[in-house]
């Protein structure tokens, strides 16, 4: 189980807890190049973003996800915007579930 920093957003602990619940190895603040995930699941290669309800910059993020997809251990980024436990869990499942 990892624990979270001192720092987290409240949604970051919930993503955290999920991860956890789903057996879920993963990495927190995750550095990849000039970025940081804030969650990485590496045998999966799939990056977690928490956005929470008001998202971030969307053009800068989507030239951030570009930059960040061309590296070979990253296969999909996901950004949850829910902030409730349902939601963000609903939303890690459902990505789970759509992995090739």
């Amino acid at each position: 189980m990892n624990l979270p920093p001192k720092d987290y957003t409240p949604q970051e602990t919930i993503i955290a807890q999920i991860l956890d619940e789903f057996g879920l190895r993963y990495e927190q603040q995750y550095q990849i190049s000039k970025y940081t995930l804030d969650f990485y699941i590496s045998e999966i290669e799939m990056g977690i973003e928490a956005d929470g309800i008001y998202g971030h910059f969307r053009k800068k993020d989507i030239q951030r996800d570009f930059e960040i997809m061309m590296y070979p251990t990253i296969k999909s980024i996901l950004r949850v915007e829910g902030t409730i436990y349902p939601e963000i869990k609903e939303t890690i499942w459902q990505a789970l579930n759509n992995l090739e």
